[in-house]
């Protein structure tokens, strides 16, 4: 970890104290109060990992949280809203609402993150309660998600290392949450420097494309890249310069090449 060169880290990954894993310009009220109330006491719990894709999230978007008009997406802009671990229930009865990484809002429109650091480099099999196909009777029932759903509730093992029945609940809490304005599901995904020298990497970024296909022309609107794309995105969009130290931070803790 660059930034803390005295951290150590215990035989399965985990600081003592989260805030060892923070980048510099990130400070706890951009995040502590929405991560405490969020589900699993994650800040005591996963955070402390140095592979935690919330720790990744954090990482990345707080420092937007008090500059709000720096940030700019690449399927939006003009935010004025930031949250970490939002919920968004899906209408389940009895059910839990699936909590998102990242939602950004603004006037036009809303995305909702979904963040991995190293959760798809290991299988995935889609699990699908019977609840969701006996009780959404809205249209999302007619979308692309609903679809796909049903065809992984036969084939479960359709995916390896894409979890996509976990993007299906969130596409389906996203579109119940924000049933009237332009909505965007983006799943936000670490690679390393050299994506290519690992067949895992490459059969994620096959299988992203297969599902964006499957559910394409659905709302909300499926959009993936990775975490490094993002970041250059920002340095190509003039950044102010604490946004310049930022991605310089970014680039030392999670830059990796195999």
């Amino acid at each position: 970890m660059g930034q803390h060169p005295d951290t150590s880290l215990d035989p399965k990954g985990y600081v003592a104290d989260f805030r060892d894993t923070l980048l510099p310009q990130v400070t706890l009220k951009d995040f502590e109060a929405d991560l405490s109330s969020g589900d699993g006491n994650e800040l005591q719990t996963k955070f402390r990992a140095a592979h935690s894709s919330s720790g990744l999230a954090v990482n990345c978007f707080a420092p937007f949280r008090s500059r709000i008009a720096d940030l700019a997406m690449p399927m939006a802009a003009g935010f004025d809203d930031l949250r970490f671990e939002r919920k968004c229930p899906t209408g389940l009865r009895g059910g839990r609402a699936p909590n998102l990484d990242v939602v950004l809002s603004g006037p036009g429109g809303v995305v909702g993150i979904e963040s991995k650091l190293t959760e798809h480099l290991s299988p995935h099999r889609a699990e699908f309660s019977p609840a969701y196909e006996e009780q959404i009777r809205d249209s999302r029932r007619d979308q692309g998600y609903f679809r796909e759903m049903l065809r992984l509730r036969d084939r479960p093992d359709k995916y390896t290392w894409l979890d996509a029945a976990q993007l299906i609940k969130h596409a389906f809490g996203l579109a119940r949450s924000f049933p009237d304005r332009p909505v965007t599901l983006l799943y936000l995904f670490w690679e390393p420097a050299n994506p290519t020298a690992g067949p895992e990497f490459v059969a994620h970024r096959d299988e992203i494309e297969e599902f964006r296909a499957r559910v394409a022309g659905s709302s909300p609107a499926f959009e993936a890249m990775s975490y490094p794309e993002l970041w250059r995105f920002w340095q190509d969009t003039e950044p102010a310069d604490w946004l310049v130290r930022h991605l310089s931070d970014l680039h030392a803790r999670y830059g990796v090449t195999l």
